[in-house]
């Protein structure tokens, strides 16, 4: 039985059964998670099962702006024991927080398009991890259609928002992403309207955080590569996606509070074919070797955990020199 068919019988039995089933995302949790287990969650209800999306670590801005948008909405904590856990767009239980530890030794089911950590599989009842897919709202779409239901127009655009926002409005988009971003707009979800969902105007915090980011960059170079380094209270994905367009080719932002920082990474596309390097990988290790958590994709990647990040910064460049100079 494959993993897919796992997931969706399992889930099928908890509806017939009436089961209390808890959906949970990672920290900060962007429209891919928060949609996705939204859909989900609804599609379940429908089916019998008595549901809950919990955001214990918090959801970012867009995500907030989405559910106003759409009329849904989620909880800080769970309301209920559940009897099934489902982690959706999340790769292990250290990136949900407390919360991770308190589900540990239930039934959960994984369901995640991120780099698969070691030993998941062990500690979970199903695991179905597809890294090559772009997004979990294309793996939810496929589990509805395994369970044989199909999303209503609110909930594929719900999925929809999720694609384009892991995708960057498509530009990271696979010929499967296309096909599936097809069958959400035959099942009523808008182009047009996801776009204008995911519009954010730029506030004063956002932009001046960007300006900051850039003014306190340290540029290294390794190999042939130019990597940056910089620091803010907020905004650091966003950060570190700026700073890949003012020409560097690796960056990471991070911020430190009371011992424990966190710290995004963003790779060009043309450096991760060049070399082999995978953030997600690489924030993998961060956060083996700080005490916290990490993952990710090949080009973007974050992670969490207990030190500085003068000491990230120094690990992080012993790894980089692995991997981006070649022998002589």
């Amino acid at each position: 039985m494959t993993p897919l068919r796992k997931v969706a019988e399992r889930l099928l039995e908890g509806a017939r059964r009436r089961e209390r089933i808890l959906l949970l995302s990672h920290q900060q949790a962007d429209p891919d998670g928060v949609g996705s287990a939204l859909v989900l969650s609804e599609v379940l209800e429908r089916l019998g099962a008595r549901t809950e999306v919990a955001m214990p670590e918090g959801m970012n801005k867009l995500s907030q702006l989405l559910l106003e948008r759409y009329g849904r909405k989620v909880e800080a904590s769970p309301s209920f024991e559940p009897d099934l856990v489902v982690m959706i767009d999340t790769s292990s239980f250290e990136q949900l927080g407390k919360m991770g530890e308190k589900i540990r030794g239930k039934e959960v089911l994984l369901v995640d398009h991120h780099l698969r950590v070691e030993g998941m599989e062990k500690e979970v009842e199903a695991c179905w991890v597809e890294e090559g897919c772009t997004s979990s709202a294309e793996m939810v779409l496929r589990l509805l259609k395994e369970m044989g239901e199909r999303p209503s127009p609110d909930q594929a655009q719900l999925l929809l928002a999720g694609i384009l926002t892991d995708t960057a409005g498509l530009k990271l988009a696979q010929d499967s992403t296309l096909r599936t971003v097809c069958e959400l707009l035959d099942c009523g979800a808008s182009y047009r309207e996801a776009l204008s969902a995911l519009r954010v105007p730029e506030d004063r915090s956002k932009r001046l955080a960007m300006l900051k980011a850039a003014q306190r960059m340290e540029i290294r170079t390794v190999g042939d590569y130019v990597v940056v380094f910089s620091e803010l209270g907020a905004f650091e994905a966003d950060a570190a996606s700026m700073l890949l367009k003012l020409g560097a080719d690796l960056s990471f932002v991070g911020s430190e509070e009371k011992g424990e920082f966190r710290i995004s990474g963003r790779a060009t596309q043309e450096l991760c074919e060049a070399t082999g390097l995978h953030l997600g990988s690489l924030m993998q290790e961060v956060g083996k070797a700080f005490g916290g958590s990490g993952g990710g994709h090949p080009g973007a990647a974050s992670s969490s955990g207990k030190g500085s990040l003068r000491e990230v910064k120094r690990f992080l460049l012993g790894q980089l020199e692995k991997v981006l100079i070649r022998p002589s």
